[in-house]
């Protein structure tokens, strides 16, 4: 299955996580692949895709967040364009999940 991009975010702390997500989401007509917690929510990192161009809105509205959460909180956001499949592996990423974007 071919994926136009994904973009894939880490922010510190649960809540924090929450709010980046929301204003990603809200930002670009995108979805949500994964969400992942570590460290007790102290580290969150959730991963989106959509086309090229609606995946970089949405990490541009990552980036922004700092002036919600606060500056440094957001730790990477970055865009992936057309993943090879090896990264979504890595990623753990179901199939199934893939197949309905």
């Amino acid at each position: 299955m071919k994926i136009g991009a994904i973009g894939v975010v880490e922010v510190s702390y649960f809540s924090n996580g929450v709010v980046v997500l929301d204003q990603m989401l809200k930002a670009a007509n995108v979805s949500l692949l994964s969400w992942h917690q570590r460290l007790g929510g102290k580290m969150v990192h959730s991963v989106i895709t959509g086309s090229v161009s609606q995946v970089d809105a949405s990490i541009q509205a990552a980036n922004e967040c700092e002036s919600i959460i606060g500056k440094g909180k957001v730790k990477v956001a970055v865009n992936i364009s057309n993943p090879h499949p090896e990264v979504i592996k890595l990623m753990n990423m179901i199939e199934d999940k893939l197949s309905e974007t």
